[in-house]
């Protein structure tokens, strides 16, 4: 098999290393900075060396079937991908902001030698678990640099329609200003960590044969970060990354971990052109976003003047000129590598706008999804009293670090108070008969506030969400 035909990742390789890396990974997660959040933990205070995994959780994940695209939103992807970022940022020298002795020592507990050699030994596993789906079912078509700068300038039109339509929805919600602020975590927050990768690419000598004029670039004019900034500070987020790292979305770390997989590896280097190439499309549309945001609240914004059009044709112009530079170096060979690169995260990309879609319109719908509730637990009382469901007794200032479920749920209060939440700011108030349905793949986490509170989780067949819902105008995607 050649490398133009060998798959990115490919989980059949570590089949026989599960029992093995298992224990690896538990052991990486046991690390104090890895420890799951206290209540006062929501906000990280610009801690970039605390990263709660909520390694608890392993124990229920088995590692032996890879993730695939249906499964994306389920909490094996969630947790790798956290594993993920935690090792590849182990590599980034982050000082802490505070200079006192507790800090310090937290700064050497991160980056200890445990952890990155542990880290290193676990990483190709956890990639080729967490992303052999991007890698399956290759396209066969004929591989031409037109055909492959039009992919990615399909992806900078698909993204741009795709904040539209999103925006469109979070105005109709009045839910501008939250959304705004959870799409900006999945985005803003994260910008550092992609744009590490690239320097990392770039220091390591993958864009040599390239003119320095042709290379990706994650940050400039469109959007321009000051826009951003000020966007952000309006809607709340006002510290550094990973300040707000309850709040990542799984498919928003795997588009940063995508990057450092490929990044770290020569012999990926041409197909890190074409994921890089795609990352800069789907930045450029962001700005999309950030101009209607800005304009919907009023805010003064330079983004909004920006030619996105001329700026797209730039971004073809430089994608064709390193096609050019690839193909008389490396021939069709090499042509089919960067086509792998742009398939692998266009089919992440895709994975990422649904994944956000639907929390956001679950979250700006959340009073829709309370009634939604009621409405299961009379059909529970009615049909199925003895329906599968956890139930737990927690005590005050219990906190739940954020996760999500393989299943449909309701968090059903018996007894005490809870605050229940899945963007920052959201505080949803849960008392004694009280409940809020929990789509499969949301993100959430909870708080006692109550001495103890004792709650149910039922879990709902899929085959009732479509009848219940019917003729209520209640969706599962925006």
């Amino acid at each position: 098999m050649t490398q133009a035909s060998r798959p990115l990742f490919n989980f059949d390789s570590q089949k026989d290393k599960v029992g093995e890396t298992h224990q690896l990974i538990s052991e990486f997660a046991d690390g104090h900075p890895f420890r799951s959040a206290q209540v006062e933990e929501l906000e990280l205070d610009e801690d970039f060396h605390r990263r709660p995994l909520r390694p608890e959780d392993l124990s229920f994940i088995g590692f032996r079937k890879p993730v695939r695209r249906k499964t994306v939103i389920r909490l094996p992807f969630l947790a790798t991908q956290r594993l993920l970022l935690c090792i590849n940022e182990t590599g980034i020298a982050r000082f802490p902001k505070n200079t006192d002795e507790g800090s310090l020592s937290q700064f050497n507990d991160f980056y200890s030698e445990n952890n990155q050699i542990v880290g290193a030994r676990i990483r190709p596993f956890l990639e080729d678990f967490a992303f052999d789906f991007l890698s399956r079912d290759p396209a066969e078509e004929d591989i031409t640099i037109p055909r492959l700068a039009g992919k990615v300038a399909a992806t900078a039109m698909e993204e741009s329609r795709f904040w539209g339509q999103l925006f469109g929805w979070l105005a109709s919600r009045d839910y501008v200003e939250d959304g705004a602020r959870f799409i900006l975590m999945q985005n803003w927050s994260l910008a550092s960590s992609k744009r590490i990768a690239l320097a990392r690419a770039q220091a390591s000598g993958f864009f040599e044969p390239v003119p320095v004029g042709d290379w990706p670039a994650l940050e400039g004019s469109m959007p321009d970060d000051a826009d951003i900034q000020a966007l952000a500070i309006r809607c709340g987020l006002t510290k550094r990354e990973h300040s707000y790292w309850q709040f990542y979305l799984s498919t928003s770390m795997a588009r940063c971990n995508l990057l450092h997989a490929l990044a770290r590896r020569p012999d990926r280097a041409l197909a890190f052109y074409g994921a890089a190439f795609d990352a800069e499309a789907h930045w450029l549309a962001f700005g999309c976003l950030i101009g209607q945001a800005c304009d919907y609240l009023q805010m003064p914004s330079a983004g909004r003047n920006i030619d996105i059009l001329g700026a797209l044709e730039d971004l073809q112009r430089r994608f064709h000129n390193l096609l050019q530079v690839v193909e008389m170096h490396f021939g069709d060979a090499g042509l089919q590598q960067v086509a792998q690169g742009i398939e692998v995260s266009r089919r992440l990309g895709d994975a990422a706008r649904g994944d956000l879609r639907a929390q956001l319109h679950w979250l700006s719908s959340i009073e829709q999804f309370q009634v939604f509730a009621n409405n299961i637990d009379d059909r529970i009382n009615t049909d199925r009293p003895d329906i599968d469901r956890e139930t737990f007794v927690e005590p005050r200032e219990m906190c739940s670090t954020t996760h999500v479920h393989s299943d449909h749920r309701l968090v059903s209060i018996e007894s005490g108070d809870m605050v229940f939440w899945g963007n920052l700011g959201m505080q949803l108030r849960l008392k004694p008969g009280q409940r809020v349905f929990v789509p499969e793949g949301r993100l959430h986490g909870s708080t006692i506030e109550s001495a103890e509170c004792t709650y149910h989780q039922p879990i709902i067949p899929e085959a009732w969400i479509e009848e219940l819902t019917s003729g209520t105008g209640i969706k599962f995607t925006a």
